[in-house]
């Protein structure tokens, strides 16, 4: 009996009710493939810094943690990266970064607290991410500047796990 009282208490700090706000109507909750990495400069031929297709998967737990590993297809290990972003990871066939996030269900975004990786302008910071997600499909899109030009980024994932 006194076993079952302690694996009750167990369960009611779980991390999952710990964040009410982690719930079934959290949209990324699951394992999500990359199938496309691409940075399209205003005028100019896209850039698949990782590979196409490239090798990755985010994955958003219901208790508010997440992890995000990219790798170009082939790794490419010792060769410099044609990535145009300045945060840049190290080295730059391999990105990862793992912390907390939190949903927000207008816009729809998230944002993940960085507390670990290889892209040092990334750690300690908080990185938010607009998207929308159509059936099991995932699309992340956003812009920005590097090396005075403009670039339309474009990730789309697609679930492989609840």
């Amino acid at each position: 009996m006194k076993y079952f009282a302690v694996a009750a208490s167990l369960l009611l700090v779980s991390p999952v009710a710990a964040h009410p706000t982690a719930s079934s109507k959290n949209p990324l909750v699951g394992t999500w493939q990359l199938e496309q990495y691409v940075d399209a400069p205003k005028g100019g031929a896209p850039v698949y810094a990782f590979g196409n297709p490239p090798v990755g998967l985010f994955v958003f737990t219901a208790d508010g943690h997440v992890s995000i590993s990219l790798m170009r297809n082939p790794p490419a290990v010792g060769t410099e990266s044609n990535d145009p972003d300045p945060d840049a990871c190290i080295p730059a066939w391999y990105c990862s970064y793992f912390g907390t996030y939190r949903y927000e269900p207008r816009g729809p975004t998230w944002t993940t607290h960085v507390l670990g990786g290889n892209i040092p302008n990334y750690l300690g910071t908080d990185q938010r991410r607009a998207f929308r997600i159509k059936g099991d499909v995932l699309t992340i899109s956003e812009t920005y500047s590097a090396d005075g030009k403009t670039f339309y980024a474009k990730r789309v994932l697609r679930r492989i796990r609840r």
